[in-house]
């Protein structure tokens, strides 16, 4: 069972009384409370799910666990999240400050995003026609600003991409809608959004970053995990088991949203094993 709850932010919760840990069975189910985006497709949205809200769905289904979405903005997440408003948050980077963090469910590279019809082919900071072209950067200050900035890109640099700011109604299309409208030749972002956005205009190409790290040793991908507070290693395990049961389930979500994705390894679930 799902349930949807959007809360006021001065609205006290009480956490439900349980006592849960893997390989424990409990006689009726637990409320995993996620604070998710409403309005950020096609990660999470209150309308039209993304694929964080379904892989949630999948690990709620696994952890037998009524599963409820706490609805708040990116900024406010993390603050409920603390103020145990809800008990995880899906899709923080791994490694992330204050929180202690599942494995990684999935690894996306930043890319380049052109037009089709441009006669390019750009998987390189390296190729030298990056020196004839507008280029927009999204997040501005991040890895990919940075190698562009080391070869003497940053005059190309005209338009520097804040999703939410570009489009309220889809904040996270801003990349793909300012390549298509001819704003900008060439947006370097992370792969998520501009994977989901340009399968549905296919005037868009999306090629991920070939070298996986940027000298001297820049990652140019993400990994993504799910956020518990500290201390709760219980729950973080039982995700993780549930995780490795589900790998394939979750692989299929990323894919029907189009998400570039790098390998990973598999998790594998020893529970019960003899």
């Amino acid at each position: 069972m799902t349930k949807l709850i959007l809360r006021p932010f001065f609205f006290a919760v009480l956490a439900p009384l349980f006592l849960w840990a893997p390989g424990i069975a409990t006689s009726q189910a637990w409320e995993m409370r996620v604070c998710a985006d409403p309005n950020a497709t096609p990660f999470s949205d209150i309308d039209r799910p993304g694929f964080e809200n379904r892989i949630a769905a999948v690990l709620a289904d696994e952890l037998k666990a009524d599963l409820t979405f706490i609805w708040v903005g990116a900024r406010g997440r993390v603050e409920w999240f603390r103020e145990a408003e809800c008990d995880i948050i899906m899709g923080i980077q791994d490694g992330q400050d204050s929180m202690i963090a599942t494995l990684s469910y999935y690894r996306s590279p930043f890319v380049f995003i052109y037009r089709a019809d441009s006669g390019l082919h750009i998987d390189s900071f390296d190729n030298p026609v990056l020196a004839e072209l507008r280029l927009g950067i999204q997040p501005v200050g991040g890895p990919t600003h940075e190698a562009l900035v080391s070869r003497g890109l940053s005059e190309n640099i005209t338009m520097q991409l804040d999703g939410r700011k570009l489009a309220a109604d889809d904040p996270l299309a801003g990349a793909v809608q300012a390549v298509a409208n001819n704003e900008v030749d060439v947006v370097v972002a992370w792969g998520p959004a501009p994977g989901y956005y340009a399968a549905l205009d296919p005037s868009i190409v999306v090629t991920p970053i070939a070298n996986l790290f940027d000298p001297p040793f820049i990652p140019m991908f993400i990994n993504i995990a799910i956020g518990v507070r500290m201390g709760d290693e219980s729950l973080r395990d039982g995700l993780n088991i549930a995780m490795a049961n589900r790998w394939t389930e979750i692989q299929t979500i990323l894919g029907e949203f189009n998400i570039p994705i790098l390998p990973l390894p598999v998790p594998t679930s020893t529970i019960g094993v003899r």
